[in-house]
């Protein structure tokens, strides 16, 4: 009904000048037109013994029309072998229409084939019923190549044949080809190698750029057992809270501390907070948090061959400097740059390099957020320069 209601009409390709074997259904090709057709598959039936549901016209002594649900076909009282009847002379009636749609878009020849396994071809199938309908009227024909006979129906050209339109003006054969037709492509330029700065220390890498600080001797207690999620809750603490006025602070950090960290004993989520509001009521480190500061700020960009991806703790632009901090919650923490490990170098490294690129003329500052403390700790040109991508 929308179809019909519409003013949008869908119009087909009617377009036959193109020099091309077109493979269609017949419902496709409705409306359409060719010089030669071939229907190649015309020894199948539909299949019309599936209906899930019938529906029964009613009784010739007036009984009401109704929707049945029928089973197997070898259980179907009357009414079900009735309404059965009637849908599989629907199903054929379409099936003998879809026939003549069929033949109806040769223009100039029409070959009408089918395909034959160990069964017999059908009576009623779309050979059989063009079979019977020439049997009295076409001729014996031995096609070349095939096996059999088959039958042909002609009719003779009476009328003149259309003329060809001119042809097109002839490329010369010795016209010579330009010299990229017979030179190989030229290789394809290799993709920048990708570099996620937190997983700087890449196989192939370790040697330059070790790996995370090794963890804990278990013999240590089991204060840190849980360090990967402890370090993963604080990052999110420190990216939900800033946002959130401080009165409410503490409120929204033990309804997301249950949230995410409902393993964590009541113990273990108490120290988790205090260790995120020690950061976050420090006034020296206010200004990482002041408004126009942004959390987890994804950064990209190309340095060299490598592209640089990754995500920044905590980003502060100002009006001459830039600054960058990533959160650490490594237990105890390094007391000088020294001591820290390569690879937190070097994600620092990568960072700057980008961001030289997007605040030309600002100064890049590079520092890591000690959680345990807290302890800001500003890392050097010099050490920065020592990793740089």
């Amino acid at each position: 009904h929308w179809l019909a209601a519409g003013d949008v009409q869908v119009k087909r390709d009617l377009d036959q000048g193109r020099d091309e074997v077109r493979v269609m259904t017949v419902h496709g090709a409705k409306g359409l037109e060719a010089p030669i057709v071939i229907m190649p598959d015309t020894t199948g039936l539909p299949y019309t013994g599936g209906a899930k549901l019938l529906w029964h016209e009613g009784d010739h002594g007036g009984g009401p029309a109704a929707m049945l649900w029928p089973g197997r076909a070898a259980f179907d009282e009357g009414r079900c072998r009735t309404a059965r009847a009637a849908a599989k002379k629907r199903d054929m009636e379409e099936y003998r229409r879809l026939l003549y749609v069929a033949m109806t878009r040769a223009e100039d020849r029409l070959y009408i084939a089918g395909w034959q396994d160990r069964k017999s071809i059908p009576d009623g199938c779309w050979y059989r019923l063009v079979e019977a309908g020439l049997e009295s009227i076409a001729e014996p024909f031995d096609f070349a190549g095939w096996e059999g006979r088959g039958a042909r129906l002609a009719e003779p050209q009476t009328a003149p044949a259309k003329p060809r339109p001119p042809a097109g003006e002839a490329v010369a054969a010795d016209h010579p080809l330009p010299p990229y037709a017979l030179a190989p492509p030229p290789a394809e330029p290799a993709p920048p190698r990708p570099l996620a700065p937190s997983r700087a220390a890449a196989e192939g890498d370790t040697a330059a750029r070790p790996g995370e600080p090794g963890a804990l001797s278990p013999l240590a207690g089991g204060a840190d057992d849980s360090r990967f999620l402890r370090g993963r809750v604080i990052h999110r603490l420190l990216q939900t809270l800033p946002e959130i006025a401080p009165a409410r602070r503490r409120a929204a950090c033990d309804r997301l501390l249950a949230r995410i960290a409902p393993a964590l004993t009541p113990d273990a989520r108490d120290a988790i907070a205090g260790e995120v509001f020690a950061v976050l009521d420090d006034p020296r480190l206010g200004d990482l948090f002041a408004p126009g500061s942004r959390a987890e700020a994804p950064l990209i960009g190309v340095i060299g061959d490598l592209v640089v991806s990754g995500q920044v703790d905590r980003l502060v632009v100002g009006d001459d400097r830039v600054m960058v901090i990533d959160y650490k919650t490594n237990r105890p923490p390094p007391r000088d740059e020294a001591g820290v490990a390569p690879i937190y170098v070097a994600q620092m490294a990568a960072y700057k390099a980008v961001l030289s690129q997007i605040y030309p003329g600002k100064t890049i500052l590079c520092a890591l957020l000690w959680t345990d403390g807290p302890r800001l700790m500003a890392l050097g040109d010099e050490i920065i320069e020592r990793y740089a991508p």
